[in-house]
């Protein structure tokens, strides 16, 4: 039985939130079951993510391969369950169920009534299934499906607020989106037309042969995927659509999309860059450097513009921006430490960003205020909440004991081991640059004068999924054992792709 359920646990925890997605609508007017049908399968992914990260833990990191429909490779699609696979998929699982435990009696004012709460739903379990294929695929055109997914389902999420505005920024992103798409098909197309092969490992070791007899066609190929996973993960300059996007979301799409839906891209772009091309042909085509230098630039670009945001969840979507630069810098310093940080710097953002954009919009709803100065006195107002939100600043800005410095940790001690001091100083700066457009908000909204408006933390379940984000923010800060385990058994799996 143990047998049976650990050989067929990767597909299952895929297609789970998918099917349920497919039969959703049938209950739509049976909202409580909806409702308790998504936080079922979250708790379910948990529960399953959680026991295969704790087989590979246990079994040093010996990946667990599933055949769809019992044909191997070449012939037939490869899950993969290796430590970089149970590791995202433990972040998927562990941040889905908090934001979907959010929406539970509070979407309707954002999303509309039943119908449009379900639809809310569908989608959000389209992404969940989505990302979590992500983290076990093996295939290049199954990224690219699975992309597509996530896509459309992100665009949904966007545009299902009941404001003109949402509409508008969910179109912007599905231009940008389609660009990038076709990118990131005719990158994978290259590698197909000289590699013969969609499978990351064959791929591999068909382009480690033949790479030199076709230079200019792997150069385009990583240029085609670079630019378009780029556009996916709103790395700066190709950031334009996100700011809008995040900022008039429904607050559980927010923190989905910030916590987790750009994650997905950027962690499909680290297996393709570190399973298919590896770190020889990296340091061949300079790839680290241009790496690097785009994170850099994303970290300080992307702090810059946070401050000179008044709105709060603008703000919050520009922070992503600088965030997303941290990945991207960490994947060019291609070493152990640096890897290290990189993946344990997704886990950290996916937990804060997301328990960052609930608590904004639990005040929003609350309060009405949608900028930082009318902030005044909502920490007296609404303790739990604006609790939630101080730990996820300390965490984003790197201070000890919360899960951001574990991650910036690494980092510094990836770019020092690179040789990159100016890499160094831009993690530093970054984190300073975090500080001053975070911290003014705890201190408008505990140290200047209290409104007579009674205004309340929300209901519940509202109060119960901000509390487990934060729980989360410090225990990956004081306990990060099992996660920064993975991680590192990650970095060093991906380092061994050449």
């Amino acid at each position: 039985m143990t047998a049976t359920i650990k050989a067929n646990l990767p597909v299952f925890v895929v297609i789970a939130p998918l099917f349920v997605a497919f039969v959703l609508p049938t209950f739509a007017r049976r909202i409580r079951l909806v409702e308790s049908l998504v936080i079922a399968v979250g708790v379910l992914g948990l529960l399953g993510t959680g026991y295969l990260a704790s087989l590979i833990l246990i079994e040093k990191g010996i990946p667990i391969i599933y055949s769809m429909g019992g044909w191997s490779a070449p012939w037939g699609i490869e899950l993969r369950v290796d430590s970089l696979g149970a590791f995202f998929l433990l972040v998927v699982a562990g941040v889905s169920l908090p934001v979907a435990l959010f929406g539970v009696d509070n979407l309707t004012h954002e999303v509309g009534g039943s119908a449009q709460t379900t639809r809310f739903y569908v989608l959000y379990l389209l992404l969940s299934g989505a990302l979590a294929g992500m983290a076990v695929t093996s295939d290049l055109f199954n990224v690219f499906v699975l992309v597509e997914v996530a896509t459309l389902s992100c665009c949904g999420l966007v545009s299902a607020r009941n404001h003109p505005r949402a509409a508008e920024a969910a179109f912007n992103y599905l231009i940008l989106a389609t660009l990038g798409s076709a990118l990131i098909l005719g990158g994978i197309g290259f590698l197909y037309i000289i590699t013969g092969h969609l499978n990351m490992g064959l791929a591999s070791q068909e382009l480690g042969r033949v790479w030199r007899d076709y230079p200019h066609v792997v150069w385009m190929a990583a240029s085609f995927l670079l630019v378009g996973f780029g556009v996916k993960a709103a790395l700066f300059p190709l950031h334009v659509w996100l700011p809008d996007a995040h900022s008039t979301a429904p607050s559980p799409a927010s923190a989905i999309l910030s916590g987790l839906g750009v994650k997905g891209y950027m962690i499909c772009f680290t297996k393709v860059l570190y399973n298919v091309f590896g770190t020889t042909l990296m340091r061949e085509f300079a790839m680290h450097r241009i790496l690097v230098l785009l994170g850099m630039i994303a970290i300080i670009a992307g702090s810059i513009l946070a401050l000179a945001q008044d709105e709060l969840k603008r703000r919050l979507a520009f922070s992503t921006v600088a965030q997303v630069g941290y990945v991207f810098l960490g994947l060019g310093f291609a070493n152990a430490s640096g890897l290290t940080g990189t993946l344990f710097h997704m886990a950290s953002h996916a937990v804060i960003k997301s328990g960052l954009f609930l608590a904004v919009g639990a005040i929003i709803t609350t309060t009405g205020k949608h900028r930082i100065s009318e902030m005044a006195g909502i920490g007296k107002k609404m303790p739990i909440t604006m609790a939630v939100f101080t730990i996820g600043s300390l965490g984003l800005a790197g201070i000890p004991l919360f899960s951001g410095f574990i991650g910036k940790w690494y980092l510094l001690s990836g770019s020092l081991e690179a040789g990159g001091s100016l890499a160094a100083v831009v993690i530093i700066a970054g984190s300073v640059l975090c500080a001053a457009y975070l911290f003014p908000m705890i201190r408008i909204a505990y140290f200047e004068p209290a409104p007579v408006e009674d205004w309340q933390d929300p209901g519940v379940p509202q109060r119960i999924a901000l509390v487990l984000l934060a729980a989360g923010v410090v225990i990956l800060g004081v306990l990060p054992g099992p996660f920064l385990e993975l991680a590192k058994g990650a970095a060093l799996e991906l380092l061994g792709s050449m």
